[in-house]
């Protein structure tokens, strides 16, 4: 485990001082998360049974802390009319909002029929992101 930590911090710090290829250690490097999180997944229930087996909701086991927690409640709306409904015209003002929003950035206005003026959402974006893929 500590051998993997200290080979990951070693490539990490290779990029930051320019000795290696940022691209290519950032494609191993999403390639092992993908590869964790499909192991974690794998063996998720065992080691929530075995956690069952200790007494109260925090205990120690091999230098670890582990805290359980109960599933949390979700909740469902879509059997209740009166939600559907308004859910539908929520759409609907967010769908006009952004036709508006689209139409402002190209500098013009977007009003109804009867000449109410559509309201823009506002926008924001998310940092640019890389996909990578193995060839």
């Amino acid at each position: 485990m500590e051998l993997s930590k200290h080979q990951i911090s070693e490539a990490v710090q290779s990029v930051i001082d320019g000795y290696a290829d940022p691209l290519e250690v950032y494609a191993l490097l999403k390639d092992l998360e993908q590869h964790i999180s499909k192991a974690k997944s794998e063996i998720e229930s065992a080691a929530q049974q075995e956690a069952a087996k200790f007494e109260g909701k925090t205990f120690k086991h091999k230098g670890f802390q582990f805290t359980k927690t109960e599933g949390r409640a979700m909740y469902n709306y879509k059997n209740v009319g009166k939600w559907v409904h308004y859910q539908s015209a929520l759409k609907e003002i967010e769908e006009k909002s952004k036709a508006a929003a689209l139409n402002n950035k190209l500098g013009a206005m977007m009003v109804t029929e009867d000449g109410e003026v559509i309201e823009p959402c506002e926008i924001t974006y998310s940092k640019p992101s890389l996909t990578i893929k193995a060839i």
